[in-house]
């Protein structure tokens, strides 16, 4: 969270539908940063910090009515039709400078790469009526660990999700999540030399 008198706490809402199957192929949000980054003046934004929360509003994927509050269960009803059948559902979320063509592309050894948070949920049917086996993973691959001194940025970040669904009785087909953002950023000069650095690296935008 915000430690600095001088930090900006800036926040966004970002929605996605996944498809009749649950998929979700390589889409963009965008999150505006030009009250703060001006590339004449060389003054651009260093990003100290990303948190990052899906939320299903609607309580419209699962077994359980959350209607009261909006909590994202990433199991959902995804639970295989047949016995000794694997099902599975996994999500990226990222945010970065540069836009990628593919999510399978983005590691943190990606270039520009910020942040990366990715869910995976794993089930197995056994033999026996209603025995199954369920494994959830949530992976959070945060700046603060890689970039520990904050990222300046001179233009807007993007913030990228893809899905893959392999579940027979998903509960997310079709359905529209969100996805809350929150940065903990500064103000910060930049050299016209790392300006034009950065410039560079942000072309694909």
């Amino acid at each position: 969270m915000a430690k600095a008198k001088t930090d900006i706490i800036l926040r966004d809402r970002l929605q996605f539908t996944a498809d009749g199957g649950g998929d979700l192929s390589l889409v963009y949000g965008r999150i505006d940063l030009s009250d703060y980054v001006n590339v004449v003046k060389r003054q651009g934004l260093l990003v100290k910090d990303i948190y990052i929360q899906l939320r299903d509003p609607n309580a419209s994927g699962g077994t359980l009515s959350l209607a009261n509050t909006g909590i994202w269960l990433p199991i959902g009803n995804s639970i295989p039709n047949a016995p000794d059948t694997d099902d599975g559902d996994a999500w990226k979320v990222f945010v970065s400078t540069r836009a990628y063509e593919n999510a399978a592309d983005v590691g943190i050894a990606s270039p520009d790469v910020l942040h990366i948070e990715e869910w995976w949920v794993h089930t197995l049917a056994g033999q026996a009526p209603s025995q199954y086996d369920v494994n959830v993973q949530h992976n959070i691959y945060p700046m603060r660990d890689y970039h520990p001194g904050g990222y300046p940025v001179v233009s807007d970040l993007l913030v990228g999700i893809a899905v893959d669904s392999s579940s027979s009785n998903s509960a997310w087909d079709d359905v529209t999540l969100e996805v809350d953002i929150m940065l903990i950023a500064e103000t910060t000069s930049v050299t016209e030399k790392h300006m034009t650095q950065l410039l560079t690296q942000a072309q694909d935008l």
